[in-house]
């Protein structure tokens, strides 16, 4: 039986009351809102809101009238296909790209990390051996060295600050790919990216592996639906089996996880023969373990405790993904609960969308259901550093968003309610179009930065000599990104406890440099209810010791330089 549903037999959709160009009209009307009223941001001045706290209300109600301008053409008898286009490019912009229209240089530390890595395989041709776990799996480092190289950039970091928007938006094709493949063309594949784009909250689409991974995972699943869960033409069958096999391939060397959430679906579409060719699991399987073996050696020799040691786990892996992710200030839980709201609303949506929607035998489509929700049972064999709840739900979004659009669209051709439907969906999509703005920015407190704060590492560049440490009292600063594998960079964290005493841990270590800026203060006041401007008590501390110099001061920026001149 396939596994491609049928339309639902029902009304088409009633003609919305408007004229050709009030779509359009709300559209510019967006744009307008943005343009006039959008202004640069201090990331170190925002709070514990992050940047919604930052953002003048006009920015936001342009979310709402972008909504109203979808929801107004998809519902019309005749859906302009460019329109519903521009709308979804408009709101990539509107919610995913605020960050780099607003703030001043690239966010989130570990994307200047991975640019640095990315450049590291750009000049030396190689991976750096016994570095880094994720150096194992280097398909997007050596693919993004190669693009960079390729277009003249001199340095990767010039690509941090619209990778998000750029892979969202590549992703929001993929999922209306997705939902074509299943439910066919039509309104529901829209509304689907359009209910991806408010959901999305969990930022794994910076400058990343995963970002490049979760693409090709989302073309596998579109391949999967459309010609692999059908009784289509043997050649196209054996075609797309020649696809899959090559983004499975692809997805191997690329990232840890996503190949085996691709795996797990592809399991179960296989016991439900579904799947109409069996031995794709196979390969599905075989090929990361192969490249988990072979390629990455690396990573698990002498470490095997680290893969194996969280398998089955379920309550330490639970605990890792939520019980140390639910903390902070007020602020902060206010962030969370946005974050809640996000994933039960698609929950919700999904439910409902499910509950309507029929497959060729007439019967409601089980196995839907459960390949959608399939990811969720890779927290049980691994927590992943506590992230592995955020990625299940990334890999379930995709179905999750496919069964949105089929109930959303349902309700728009119901009759019942004709007026008030579009206007309750207005008022849902928009609010959760700002809810994400306050999701997926409630960091930018502490892991968005200032031109200062990378003028600060680059002088600890210029004047650090190979084995030396660049340190920072926190994970929050722009560092890594050159100088990988000459000079030792990272956060004192774990070794000494942030607080406002920490400057006497810090003078015990005694690395040759240290970063000191307002993100990390934030952080301290943020998520570990220190007060503000304890990082300043750290320096003064360092400084009044002797043991430190202030070497340079760009705002409340600050490079400490050991006073042994970085010679020990």
């Amino acid at each position: 039986m396939s596994l491609v549903l049928t339309k639902p037999a029902e009304a088409p959709a009633p003609v919305a009351s408007r004229r050709g160009w009030l779509t359009p009209a709300l559209c510019v009307v967006a744009v307008l809102l943005q343009v006039l009223f959008l202004k640069p941001v201090d990331p170190s001045a925002l709070g514990s809101f992050g940047l919604i706290g930052a953002l003048p209300p006009a920015v936001l109600v342009a979310l709402v009238v972008l909504t109203a301008a979808f929801v107004l053409e998809v519902r019309s008898a005749r859906p302009r296909t460019w329109l519903l286009a521009a709308a979804v490019v408009l709101a990539v912009l509107g919610m995913y790209g605020l960050p780099p229209l607003t703030e001043p240089v690239a966010r989130l530390p570990v994307a200047w990390l991975h640019a640095g890595w990315t450049d590291y395989i750009g000049t030396h041709g190689t991976v750096l051996h016994n570095f880094d776990a994720r150096f194992s799996w280097p398909a997007f480092f050596g693919a993004a060295a190669w693009l960079t190289k390729l277009a003249g950039i001199s340095s990767t970091t010039a690509l941090l600050a619209w990778a998000p928007p750029v892979l969202t938006g590549l992703a929001a094709v993929g999922v209306h790919a997705v939902a074509t493949a299943v439910l066919g063309r039509g309104r529901a594949p829209w509304l689907a990216a359009w209910a991806f784009l408010c959901v999305n909250w969990v930022e794994q689409d910076y400058f990343s592996p995963q970002g490049l991974a979760f693409l090709l995972y989302l073309g596998a699943l579109a391949v999967v639906f459309r010609w692999l869960c059908d009784d289509t033409d043997p050649k196209r069958r054996v075609l797309a089996s020649c696809g899959l096999v090559l983004l499975i391939l692809a997805l191997a060397p690329s990232h840890q996880v996503t190949p085996f959430a691709l795996a797990a679906i592809l399991a179960v579409l296989t016991v439900t023969r579904r799947l109409k060719v069996p031995w794709l699991l196979a390969i599905a399987i075989l090929a990361p373990l192969t490249w988990l073996v072979v390629g990455a050696s690396d990573y698990w020799v002498g470490h095997l405790q680290v893969l194996t040691g969280g398998i089955g786990d379920l309550s330490g892996s639970v605990q890792q993904n939520v019980q140390e992710r639910v903390g902070g200030d007020p602020g902060r839980l206010t962030v969370l609960g946005f974050r809640f709201g996000l994933t039960g609303l698609i929950g919700l949506l999904a439910a409902a969308g499910w509950w309507g929607l029929r497959t060729p035998r007439g019967r409601r489509p089980v196995v839907l259901a459960v390949v959608a929700v399939v990811p969720a049972g890779l927290v049980a064999l691994q927590s992943y550093g506590g992230e592995m709840l955020l990625r299940s739900y990334l890999y379930s979004l995709p179905l999750l968003c496919t069964l949105a659009g089929a109930g959303l669209d349902r309700w728009l051709r119901s009759t019942r309610g004709r007026r008030l439907v579009p206007v309750a969906l207005v008022a849902v999509l928009g609010a959760a179009a700002v809810l994400l703005v306050g999701a997926r920015g409630g960091n930018d407190g502490y892991v968005a930065f200032r031109k200062s704060d990378q003028t600060v590492v680059s002088e600890a560049y210029r004047l650090a000599r190979p084995g030396q440490h660049i340190s920072s009292l926190t994970a929050y600063a722009p560092l890594n990104w050159a100088q990988v594998g000459e000079v030792k960079q990272g956060s004192l964290e774990r070794t000494c406890v942030p607080s406002a005493d920490e400057g006497s841990c810090v003078g015990r270590i005694g690395p040759d440099f240290v970063i000191v800026n307002q993100a990390q203060d934030n952080y301290g006041v943020t998520l570990l209810g220190l007060r503000a401007g304890w990082t300043e008590t750290v320096r003064a501390q360092l400084v009044s010791s002797g043991e430190y110099r202030e070497q340079l001061r760009d705002g409340d920026s600050v490079l400490l330089v050991h006073q042994s001149g970085g010679s020990r």
